[in-house]
């Protein structure tokens, strides 16, 4: 299930960090002089995952 853009409900792929905004290529473009403000979806997904990896790692050490 893929986010959506707050503006528009089309598939985001920009987000602002550490909030649940989410925009499409062209809200983003339209909203934003800069965009490397924002981050990618999958950015933030390769982000969340590699916690996910790290935290499951520790457990199975033993070293919460």
């Amino acid at each position: 299930m893929g986010k959506k853009c707050i503006i528009c409900d089309e598939p985001a792929i920009y987000k602002i960090k550490d909030s649940a905004d989410y925009y499409c290529q062209e809200c983003a473009q339209d909203n934003f002089a800069d965009l490397s403000v924002l981050v990618t979806v999958e950015e933030e997904a390769q982000r969340l995952k590699k916690i996910v990896a790290e935290r499951l790692q520790a457990e199975d050490d033993g070293t919460d």
